[in-house]
């Protein structure tokens, strides 16, 4: 079984409307979570199915990390 480090809280950000909502996760965290499963795609030992789930996984943080970059770029040019 894989672990991963809890998600931490975040800076908040706006969503749908104009409520504010807090951050399950920022986008440093998703970076380090990124590392994280890149890395142990890359382990000795590990199946080449379990080193593909790992590295997608990887992907998909770093994309939400895109994500979440420029939703807080969209926030701060919307209270302008």
């Amino acid at each position: 079984m894989v672990e991963s480090k809890p998600a931490g809280r975040g800076d908040p950000t706006s969503r749908a409307g104009n409520r504010k909502a807090e951050q399950v996760i920022n986008i440093a965290e998703c970076r380090e979570h990124a590392d994280h499963y890149k890395r142990l795609s890359g382990a000795s030992g590990i199946s080449k199915d379990r080193a593909a789930v790992l590295k997608n996984i990887a992907r998909t943080y770093v994309g939400l990390a895109g994500q979440l970059d420029r939703l807080a770029s969209l926030a701060k040019n919307e209270q302008r």
